[in-house]
C-alpha cells in the first residue's frame, strides 16, 4: 500500500466514525442525572408544587434521548 491509499483509507474510516454518534461516559451520567431530576421535580411533593410539571418532562425526554444514544 502506498502513503496516499493508507491516508486516503484513514480519511474514510474516519468520515464513517464521524457518522455514528458514541456514548460517552458524561452523556450517560448526564442523562441520568436529567431523567432523576425530572422525575423528582414530576412527582416529589415539595418539588412539583413550586416548578412546573412541563419542565419536569422536559428534562425527563432529554435524559431518555441521551441515555438512548
Amino acid at each position: 500500500m502506498s502513503t496516499n491509499q493508507v491516508l486516503e483509507e484513514m480519511t474514510l474510516t474516519e468520515l464513517k466514525n464521524e457518522k455514528k454518534p458514541h456514548k460517552t461516559p458524561l452523556t450517560h451520567q448526564t442523562g441520568q442525572v436529567l431523567l432523576t431530576f425530572g422525575m423528582i421535580f414530576k412527582h416529589v411533593p415539595p418539588f412539583n408544587e413550586t416548578i412546573d410539571e412541563n419542565t419536569g418532562e422536559t428534562l425527563i425526554s432529554l435524559g431518555k434521548k441521551l441515555l438512548s444514544r
